[in-house]
């Protein structure tokens, strides 16, 4: 793993960033607007964990610890930059930043380190499913992407597939369990998808509002979820087995690409 640091400008970023499908955007940008909280979560959990690692047995995984926070740390950083830009272009969505904010806070003082492994073990086997799915099927729908943002996400989507073990062999190491790991799954999800939509939805009214609601992009946006869930469906399977590992899930070549791209 190597912590990379891009340099991206937004200023003149559309937040509509995929014109052809821009449901598939929105559905990024409500994810992009969590990150700036969920990522120093993360970071703040895997360091208590890191405390209750032992030196001697866990030495390459403290190393890999120490890699992840370096890394979600230049993530949640860009992403907030590009927020700032989401922000100007679509006003209303401070409300759920905030919300999502207390939320974690809320986690880290009323949940065990057990259940906050977990949750985040969830989220980082979301993260790997979305990268192989952005460097898969929907290179297709990213052709007239605006390049700024593209680079965001290739560059983080990289990152998480090369991250995809740490939560998982730390949760291991510290708190084994399926079910242990099921529960932090379900939460993540639960909690998750809920800020999402409820951002996704207020994107969408306001290009309601503003006319941008065109048929041909909502058929593109439907073709775009169909090619989702078949591509996401089997591998959600395989994350909810008692044998799961993300650790065999070796880097496409355009992951490794990606990675190699952006470390200059």
């Amino acid at each position: 793993m190597k912590p990379r640091r891009p340099s991206l400008d937004f200023s003149g970023a559309c937040a509509r960033w995929i014109p052809s499908a821009p449901g598939f955007a929105h559905q990024l940008n409500a994810a992009s607007s969590a990150l700036p909280y969920l990522e120093p979560y993360l970071i703040r959990v895997l360091k208590l964990a890191r405390e209750k690692l032992d030196p001697a047995a866990h030495a390459e995984l403290i190393r890999d610890v120490d890699l992840f926070n370096q890394q979600e740390a230049n993530h949640f950083r860009l992403h907030a930059r590009y927020n700032a830009a989401l922000r100007a272009q679509y006003p209303g969505l401070e409300p759920f930043e905030e919300q999502i904010r207390r939320d974690y806070e809320g986690f880290l003082r009323e949940r065990s380190l057990a259940w906050n492994l977990a949750y985040c073990e969830g989220f980082e086997c979301t993260g790997l499913v979305s990268a192989e799915l952005f460097f898969g099927p929907a290179q297709e729908f990213l052709r007239d992407a605006d390049p700024a943002v593209r680079d965001l996400w290739s560059w983080h989507l990289a990152e998480e597939h090369e991250h995809r073990s740490v939560c998982h062999d730390v949760l291991r190491a510290l708190h084994p369990g399926w079910l242990r790991r099921l529960g932090g799954y379900w939460h993540f999800l639960r909690h998750l998808q809920a800020h999402g939509n409820r951002v996704a939805r207020h994107l969408h009214a306001v290009d309601r509002e503003r006319g941008l609601h065109g048929e041909a992009s909502r058929a593109a946006d439907a073709r775009f979820r169909r090619a989702a869930r078949r591509f996401t469906l089997p591998r959600t399977l395989a994350i909810l087995s008692p044998r799961y590992d993300p650790a065999p899930r070796r880097p496409t070549p355009a992951i490794a690409q990606a990675l190699a791209r952006y470390e200059g």
